[in-house]
């Protein structure tokens, strides 16, 4: 087990983070405020939703939100993080659902505490605590290296999502005569 698994992760969520965000500020306000369906979440929702993951798995980490367990006997990590994670993406880790509106300043504010929080989190972790504690979700046991990595790997699924939104807005921004290189 490497002493610097916690600060290899650490590097991956701030890559993931930072590439979520300017998915998002590439979104204009109005745009990221806009429900796409009566289901669907609004792309500033979708931040809230990220963000509200953060602050979880920060709580987990640190062990304010006391969910984590030392491992059982035997206990083995089964999601290697050169696989993506590894986890299946059809089961729902974090069924945290947004406030049903959120402005797009709001959310920004709310990823930019939230991602501070997690950095100290994941900075934190020892080898120790990384592997020798877990937290059973609805994916199954994890330890708590795997559960920061799950939330990298959280991170940038759903910046995936806004880059597919945002394609599909700037149709709309170019009809409206907004350059796609103007500052906002």
């Amino acid at each position: 087990m490497s002493a610097d698994r916690a600060a290899t992760i650490l590097a991956r969520f701030s890559a993931a983070q930072q590439f979520f965000l300017s998915r998002l500020r590439e979104l204009d306000p109005e745009g990221a405020e806009h429900h796409p369906s009566l289901e669907g979440w609004s792309p500033a929702q979708i931040g809230a939703h990220v963000a509200m993951a953060n602050e979880w798995t920060a709580g987990v980490l640190m062990g304010t939100t006391p969910l984590a367990q030392p491992a059982p006997a035997g206990f083995t990590e089964q999601y290697s993080s050169s696989r993506g994670s590894g986890v299946p993406w059809n089961v729902k880790a974090f069924p945290l659902r947004p406030p049903d509106v959120i402005s797009l300043d709001n959310t920004v504010e709310r990823l930019r505490a939230s991602a501070h929080q997690l950095s100290r989190a994941i900075a934190s972790l020892t080898v120790e605590r990384g592997a020798g504690y877990t937290v059973t979700l609805a994916v199954g046991t994890l330890s708590l290296f795997e559960l920061a990595e799950y939330t990298v790997a959280h991170v940038g699924r759903h910046a995936v999502q806004l880059e597919a939104l945002s394609a599909a807005q700037a149709p709309k921004r170019r009809s409206r005569g907004i350059s796609e290189t103007a500052p906002r």
